[in-house]
């Protein structure tokens, strides 16, 4: 997304990273679910869940940004990717917001916090998906408690 164009997004909480989703992007928001956990994949891929009938990977956002895999996701968030989905491993949605050019140009993209080398595999690994998240934005802390204060309901 343009920075220069007011979104909508979705905040989610992954360990101490506020993030904002690209509305977009999200399909939905789920309770967890079971994870069968694949061998041989990188520390952020927790496995395989089966959503809506489809086995959909399952990524931690925390680890995708450094911290560890909480192991107890308080929620999914369901992406759409071209052509499949896959679910994001989330500690808490903190709701929907509208962001404009000034708030979007002042925040990092959510992939420069990923830990070193993360991105490289991810883009390896699946190249749409990295399309994606490319889209998201961390952001820091005063901004999330501004936007908090402020009711900014989307």
């Amino acid at each position: 997304m343009p920075v220069d164009v007011e979104g909508r997004f979705l905040i989610v909480r992954a360990q101490h990273w506020t993030c904002a989703l690209p509305l977009s992007e999200v399909a939905e928001t789920m309770r967890p679910l079971p994870i069968a956990p694949v061998a041989g994949l990188p520390p952020f891929v927790r496995g395989v869940s089966v959503i809506r009938g489809e086995p959909t990977p399952v990524l931690s956002l925390a680890a995708l940004l450094g911290g560890t895999s909480s192991h107890t996701a308080g929620r999914f968030v369901l992406l759409r990717v071209p052509e499949r989905r896959a679910a994001l491993e989330v500690e808490e949605i903190l709701g929907l917001r509208a962001l404009g050019a000034a708030e979007l140009g002042a925040v990092p993209p959510l992939l420069q916090g990923a830990a070193g080398g993360q991105l490289e595999v991810l883009g390896t690994l699946d190249g749409k998906l990295l399309g994606a998240l490319s889209t998201a934005r961390l952001l820091p802390e005063a901004l999330w408690a501004s936007l908090a204060r402020r009711g900014a309901a989307a």
